[in-house]
């Protein structure tokens, strides 16, 4: 916080909170001072987690499965504490399950998503396609920076480009099709 490199006298006042999750420095403190200095903070006191399953056979020669679990916490909340604390959590979305409520979200999101078909390749950064170095910079010299962008250009507009030759709308051409089974018409 600060170096102090002869006798001088330094206050600091800090103002601590308890939490959970990650949370950004003004989704903090609930009352905002100015004098103060804002920091993000993680709120995780499980540090790791290893687990273990191990075949039990019984008399019968049934297997059943014997689950052992490792946790390590910084010691703010102890082992026992944060099992029970995540087996609730669980418990709360299996619970959610058996109420529906994630049914009618998906069936909300359904009607949604199919007002608005979606091409998967849309959101692809067109370094996926593996091009070789001209045409690549062609493509983001024109702002092209994914197959959704490259999917708006017809074969001619394309030629338009400054420095895109017929060389490089083959190999685009060619590498769409290979790759990713698109024409461009």
């Amino acid at each position: 916080i600060a170096t102090i490199s002869s006798s001088h006298i330094l206050e600091i006042e800090f103002k601590i909170e308890s939490g959970t999750r990650y949370r950004l420095a003004n989704e903090l403190f609930s009352d905002k001072f100015e004098d103060f200095i804002e920091t993000d903070a993680i709120f995780m006191p499980v540090q790791k987690v290893d687990f273990k399953v191990e075949n039990v056979y019984d008399s019968l020669n049934n297997v059943k499965e014997r689950l052992f679990l490792d946790i390590w916490t910084n010691g703010s909340i102890s082992p026992e504490q944060a099992i029970f604390s995540g087996s609730n959590l669980i418990i709360d979305l299996f619970k959610s399950i058996t109420e529906h409520k994630i049914n009618q979200e998906k069936e909300s999101i359904k009607e949604k998503t199919q007002t608005k078909p979606v091409d998967p390749y849309t959101h692809i950064a067109i370094e996926e396609l593996q091009l070789s170095v001209r045409p690549y910079n062609c493509l983001k010299r024109a702002q092209i920076n994914t197959i959704g962008d490259l999917l708006d250009y017809s074969p001619e507009k394309l030629l338009e480009l400054k420095n895109f030759g017929r060389k490089s709308a083959d190999e685009v051409f060619a590498t769409l099709k290979n790759k990713l089974g698109i024409v461009l018409k």
